[in-house]
């Protein structure tokens, strides 16, 4: 019989299923990591699937990972960056990447007999703006890998990490205004980069005049420290053809920018 690797990835617990697998997790940033259900076969669990702490060098934080399985565990555990969606905030861990640097997991790998033990982080080194916001991942597969209908279970867990600084900065640098899609989809948006330290929402309003005049609010959004985000300035659906100009007050941990822009249907 042919052995295949399955591996199964959830927000803080991974199903051991034979013949089955949930996708990738896609989060926001400002959101908390999604909860998959356990079955009675077992599985591997991570709690809490949240880590947030004022930044500082020394332990910021602990998990505890749970093997409920009959297996003994291989388990790795990496503190890695986010991949930040431009067009709605989401993310990804870059799972190519590592801030080991700044954060590491004590231990980093061990074996995990049935049971369960607890993982410190510690930050090694400051960050220049003073905090940090990563995800992490804990890898976990059979030490003796056994199939289960041809299928070998991995386990693919991931948690978030928010390393808040002990002063913060909020900053936004505000870039262009664009027009998006095509047709009725058309809608404005507004390219913004947090320069600051803080995960603070990002929203704010804009107002449009022109041949047609209209206001809206800004969806608001968690934007990674150094990550750009398009702000959703609304549906353009029924503007008459010509130019206009768009006015933002974009807002961010109590500081307000206001910018204009123009553009063209």
């Amino acid at each position: 019989m042919k052995l295949v690797r399955s591996r199964l990835v959830a927000g803080a617990l991974g199903l051991a299923v034979a013949g089955t697998a949930t996708g990738s997790v896609i989060a926001r940033a400002d959101e908390s990591a999604p909860v998959a259900k356990a079955t009675q076969q077992g599985g591997v669990s991570i709690t809490p699937a949240l880590v947030e702490k004022t930044a500082k060098r020394g332990a910021v934080g602990t998990i505890t990972i749970k093997n409920t399985t009959k297996d003994t565990m291989r388990v790795t555990v990496n503190v890695r960056p986010w991949i930040q969606n431009r067009n709605n905030g989401s993310v990804v861990l870059n799972t190519k990447a590592s801030l080991a640097p700044y954060v590491r997991a004590t231990p980093q790998s061990f074996n995990l007999p049935p049971g369960e033990r607890r993982v410190t982080f510690n930050m090694r080194r400051m960050t220049a703006s003073g905090s940090l916001y990563a995800g992490f991942q804990v890898f976990a597969k059979q030490v003796k890998a056994k199939a289960r209908n041809g299928i070998v279970p991995q386990w693919d867990l991931r948690g978030k990490m928010r390393l808040n600084p002990a002063r913060k900065n909020p900053n936004l640098r505000i870039g262009a205004t664009d027009v998006a899609g095509r047709g009725n989809n058309r809608s404005l948006i507004l390219a913004v980069r947090n320069t600051g330290n803080t995960l603070d929402p990002v929203g704010g309003t804009v107002s449009i005049t022109g041949p047609t005049r209209r206001n809206a609010t800004i969806p608001q959004v968690g934007i990674v420290p150094g990550q750009v985000v398009y702000l959703n300035g609304g549906a353009l659906r029924g503007m008459k053809a010509g130019n206009y100009t768009a006015t933002w007050a974009v807002t961010i941990g109590g500081k307000r920018f206001n910018v204009k822009r123009t553009f063209k249907l």
